[in-house]
């Protein structure tokens, strides 16, 4: 019988420990609404946007929380990774490392049939999620295909050396833009940069979008709308 959903493109061991992190991120969705919803009046009433992680209360409840990329998003940026033959995949916001294991498995894979080296760049603010995230990666069998960077993206991400094929942006909505102004010289012409929740968060993404959507500038875009919003946005210039 076929499935609802495509199968997962990870091989046996690095799809255990997605799943059981998937599950985890699940499990922690349900109970978090209400409180989610309470800390987004209070920001709005306090700040003027929903967006609770403006706050450092909401930065706070948030940061044992995986809020993980859904699988089958994850499982799209392992294709487009392995369709580019990417070698230098950049993540921005590592959290536990869910989606870094299929950003390394690809990379692992490309490097398989391509030979050559490669690695994922992964940065990541909260010390005790960047522990986790190595463990998993480790426990995926891919902790050498991936770099895990603790600290302020702006300070772990200066002047990084390219060319960069790919690039995830999953983070504090108001670090997005910084984050693609920093990488964007270093990206390759044909490079792909996938935003995650530009639809749910339209408004804060404003500077962003503005970026990535502007005529004549340096990204030609579309927008997924499904799942709360998948902005694929490709480097067509220097």
């Amino acid at each position: 019988m076929v499935g609802r959903t495509a199968p997962s493109p990870l091989d046996d061991r690095a799809r255990s420990v997605a799943e059981r992190l998937h599950a985890r991120s699940r499990r922690q969705l349900l109970p978090a609404v209400l409180p989610m919803a309470a800390h987004a009046v209070r920001s709005r009433w306090r700040t003027g946007s929903w967006d609770s992680t403006q706050t450092p209360e909401g930065k706070e409840w948030l940061a044992d929380k995986l809020v993980a990329l859904d699988p089958e998003k994850a499982a799209l940026c392992y294709l487009l990774c392995r369709a580019l033959r990417a070698k230098r995949v950049v993540e921005v916001g590592t959290s536990y490392g869910v989606s870094t294991i299929y950003l390394a498995a690809a990379v692992r894979d490309t490097l398989a049939e391509d030979g050559g080296e490669g690695v994922v760049i992964g940065t990541e603010h909260e010390p005790a999620k960047v522990a986790a995230a190595r463990a998993h990666l480790d426990e995926a069998g891919l902790g050498r295909f991936a770099e895990v960077r603790e600290g302020d993206l702006r300070e772990t991400l200066r002047d990084l050396a390219g060319p960069v094929d790919f690039v995830l942006v999953d983070i504090w909505i108001p670090m997005a833009l910084p984050a693609l102004e920093l990488l964007t010289p270093a990206l390759r012409p044909g490079a792909l940069v996938v935003c995650d929740n530009v639809v749910a968060g339209r408004s804060e993404y404003a500077g962003y979008l503005d970026l990535v959507r502007r005529p004549g500038g340096p990204f030609r875009s579309v927008t997924l709308a499904a799942g709360g919003g998948l902005e694929v946005s490709l480097k067509t210039g220097p």
